[in-house]
């Protein structure tokens, strides 16, 4: 997956970009078909605040997460994606669950 880091008003060192590219390789255990994301610090009022924008599964998901410590916003940033790709994941596992058993049904009737 390629990451691409911009910041606005926040300096990325080194240490803080590493800690950013280790945290999104677990998005790899829950996708494989991410191939993009776009991450964007700031810093609003006194808060610094960490986004990002990942392309995966032919959808874009969206998060966004702020606190007092950059490193925790990008913890707590990964975790809220990470939910969002999960629940997209089971939700398209349902609908393909759903067709099958529409298609069996229709089936036998016949």
């Amino acid at each position: 997956m390629q990451v691409t880091i911009t910041n606005d008003g926040i300096e990325v060192t080194a240490a803080l970009k590493q800690h950013i590219l280790e945290k999104f390789r677990r998005l790899e255990r829950v996708t494989t078909k991410a191939t993009e994301a776009h991450v964007t610090l700031s810093l609003e009022n006194l808060e610094q605040v960490a986004k990002v924008l990942v392309h995966a599964h032919g959808t874009e998901f969206y998060a966004r997460a702020g606190s007092t410590d950059l490193y925790a916003a990008i913890d707590d940033l990964i975790q809220r994606i990470e939910l969002q790709i999960t629940k997209h994941k089971q939700k398209e596992k349902e609908k393909r669950r759903d067709k099958t058993e529409k298609y069996n049904e229709d089936s036998r009737e016949l």
